[in-house]
C-alpha cells in the first residue's frame, strides 16, 4: 500500500510542507497538489510513499504532469541521500530551459558516498508531458538503473547504483529555488497519477513478447 506524508522540509529559499490534504482522489486518478503560494510561510505540497521497503524493482508510473510552472514532480527510490535514484520533471523547464536549468526530464543516481559526485543527465522531451498520460519507468537492478518513457529507454547508469532496501516515493513540491524547481507556483498545481506497477526484486529485463489483454 501507500501512505500519505505529513512533515516539513527546510528547503531554501522557501520551506515546503507535505500535507495530507494535498493528496486527492480524482476521476480514476490520484492527484498530488502543490497549493498556490500566498507569499508567506511554507509551500503546501504532497507526497505518497510505499509502505513496504525492498531492494531492486521495476516501477512504472503513468502520470500527467502539471501545467502550472514552478513545481518539481518526483518519482524515486529513497533510503538516504546516498541511496537514491530519481526521475524528476520540473514544470518550469519541461520544454524550454532558462538561464540556470536546461529543458527536459531529469534522471539521477545520487552519489553513494558522502561528498561524492552524482550521476545525472537530463533528456529533452519529444512531447508536452502536461497534455497527456505517459509511463515513466525505472528498472533498478544490482548492476544498473535504466530509465524509460513510454517503453523507450532514455538513459542507463551503472555508476552510483543503490544497493540497500528502501521505499519508493512520489511527490510534488516547490522551494522557489531558481536553480531547480523555480516558482513557487502562483496557482494550484495538480499532477495526476493514473496507475503504478511495482515489480519487486527486479534483476534484469525479461525477454520475450509482452501480451496486452
Amino acid at each position: 500500500g501507500l501512505s500519505i506524508s505529513d512533515y516539513n522540509v527546510g528547503s531554501t529559499p522557501i520551506a515546503h510542507d507535505f500535507v495530507p490534504g494535498n493528496v486527492l482522489l480524482g476521476d480514476g486518478v490520484l492527484q498530488l497538489k502543490v497549493s498556490s503560494y500566498g507569499g508567506s510561510g511554507s509551500v503546501k505540497s504532497a507526497e505518497v510513499v510505499t509502505d513496504d521497503t525492498f531492494t531492486y524493482a521495476s516501477v512504472r508510473t503513468v502520470l500527467k504532469s502539471s501545467t502550472t510552472p514552478g513545481v518539481c514532480e518526483g518519482n524515486f527510490f529513497y533510503l538516504s541521500d546516498t541511496q537514491e535514484t530519481d526521475i524528476e520533471i520540473l514544470t518550469s523547464t519541461t520544454l524550454t530551459g532558462n538561464k540556470y536549468v536546461p529543458a527536459g526530464v531529469w534522471t539521477t543516481n545520487q552519489a553513494t558516498v558522502e561528498g561524492g559526485t552524482e550521476t545525472t543527465d537530463n533528456v529533452e522531451f519529444t512531447f508536452d508531458p502536461s497534455q497527456g498520460f505517459h509511463e515513466y519507468r525505472i528498472d533498478w537492478s544490482p548492476s544498473a538503473t535504466t530509465f524509460y518513457i513510454d517503453g523507450a529507454q532514455i538513459n542507463k547508469f551503472s555508476d552510483n547504483v543503490p544497493w540497500e532496501s528502501g521505499h519508493w516515493i512520489w511527490n510534488v513540491w516547490s522551494s522557489g529555488d531558481p536553480y531547480w524547481s523555480n516558482g513557487p507556483p502562483t496557482a494550484d498545481s495538480i499532477t495526476e497519477i493514473r496507475s503504478i506497477e511495482l515489480y519487486k526484486g527486479y534483476s534484469s529485463t525479461t525477454s520475450g513478447t509482452v501480451c496486452n489483454v
